[in-house]
C-alpha cells in the first residue's frame, strides 16, 4: 500500500503554515508602525437613513452621558410616528435647545427599525436641516466632511454670489466653507449656501491657490505707488489665500506684520461694514463667524 502522508508531504505543509505566520507578523509590525502617526484621526463613516424634525420626546430629563444616550426616550415625529432611542446608543448632541419643541432635528443610521447611532442637530426651515459641507459626490451618496453619507439631488442648488462651472472648482474655491442643505420632504441634500457654515461643522479648510504657497502675506505697497507694474487684482488674490480661511485675530496679526491696515466686515452684523475707500496700503476684511472669508485691497 503506497504511503500517502510521506515526509516531504508534511514539509510543505509546515512551509506554508511558516509562510503564513511570517506574513502576519510583517503586517502586524506595518500596522504599528503606520499607527505610530500623528497624522488626524479618520473621520468616522455613519450612512444616514433617517432625518426628521423632533417635535417632542417622552422622557425630558433624556440625556447624552459619554458619546452615549443615558436613558431611554422616544422622540415624536408627528401623531402617528416616533423613534426609539435605548440607553446606551453611540449620540452626538449638536442641538442646544434640545428638547424644545420643533427646535431640533434627529439624523440617524438605523438598522432595520432599530437606531445604531443618532446626532441631535439645530432644526432649519421649510422643512430643511442645514449640515456641514460636502466632501465627495459618489453614485448618489454625498459624503459630508464630517463623515455623515447622504443621498443628494442630481441638481444641487447653489446658494452663492458667484457662479462656478463645477463642483470641482466650487470646492477649489470654497473648500469647507459651505453648508449642505437637506430637504425632509426630499430626503435628501437639495441645496448648498456659500460662505455659511453650521456650527458643529469641521474647522474651515479652504486650499491656496498658488499665489502664496507658504503663507506669506505680499508686503501692502505705498499709498502713493501708481503705475502699470502694480496689478491690484493679482495683489488682492495673493492676499487673500494668504489669510482666507484663518480666525480673524490671527489674519489681522499677518496683515498688519506685512505692513497692511486693516479694517473689517462681519457679514453677519449690518453695523460692521465699509466700503472699499481706494487706499492701496489698506485691505478690507469680510469675515463669519470669526473666519476670513475674503480680502479686498482699497
Amino acid at each position: 500500500m503506497r504511503q500517502i502522508f510521506s515526509v516531504r508531504f508534511f514539509a510543505a505543509v509546515g512551509g506554508v503554515v511558516a509562510l503564513f505566520f511570517l506574513l502576519t507578523t510583517i503586517f502586524a509590525t506595518r500596522e504599528v508602525i503606520e499607527g505610530g502617526d500623528d497624522g488626524p484621526a479618520p473621520v468616522e463613516l455613519h450612512q444616514i437613513d433617517f432625518v426628521e424634525e423632533i417635535q417632542s420626546v417622552t422622557n425630558r430629563q433624556f440625556s447624552l452621558v459619554d458619546g452615549a444616550a443615558a436613558n431611554d426616550t422616544d422622540f415624536v415625529i408627528d401623531p402617528s410616528r416616533t423613534l426609539r432611542i435605548v440607553r446606551g446608543t453611540p449620540g452626538i448632541d449638536h442641538c442646544p435647545r434640545f428638547p424644545a419643541a420643533g427646535d431640533c432635528a434627529v439624523v440617524a443610521d438605523l438598522l432595520g427599525e432599530a437606531v445604531v447611532w443618532f446626532a441631535l442637530v439645530p432644526n432649519g426651515t421649510n422643512r430643511t436641516v442645514d449640515l456641514p459641507a460636502i466632501d465627495t459626490l459618489d453614485d448618489g451618496l454625498a459624503t459630508l466632511v464630517n463623515g455623515w453619507q447622504l443621498p443628494f439631488a442630481p441638481v444641487l442648488d447653489r446658494r452663492c454670489q458667484d457662479e462656478f462651472t463645477s463642483y470641482r472648482e466650487f470646492r477649489e474655491r470654497l473648500g469647507d466653507d459651505f453648508t449642505s442643505v437637506y430637504g425632509i420632504d426630499d430626503r435628501r441634500l437639495v441645496a448648498v449656501e456659500c460662505n455659511v457654515r453650521v456650527d458643529y461643522a469641521p474647522v474651515v479648510t479652504v486650499p491656496n491657490d498658488g499665489d502664496a504657497p507658504d503663507g506669506t502675506v505680499p508686503g501692502a505697497p505705498s499709498d502713493t505707488a501708481v503705475g502699470a507694474d502694480l496689478d491690484l487684482d493679482d495683489l488682492g488674490s495673493s492676499v487673500e489665500a494668504a489669510v482666507v480661511g484663518l480666525e480673524l485675530p490671527d489674519a489681522i496679526d499677518r496683515l498688519e506684520a506685512a505692513g497692511w491696515s486693516v479694517q473689517t466686515d462681519d457679514l453677519r452684523d449690518p453695523d460692521e461694514t465699509f466700503a472699499p475707500d481706494l487706499h492701496l496700503d489698506r485691505v478690507t476684511v469680510q469675515h463669519r463667524d470669526r473666519v476670513v472669508v475674503s480680502v479686498a485691497v482699497g
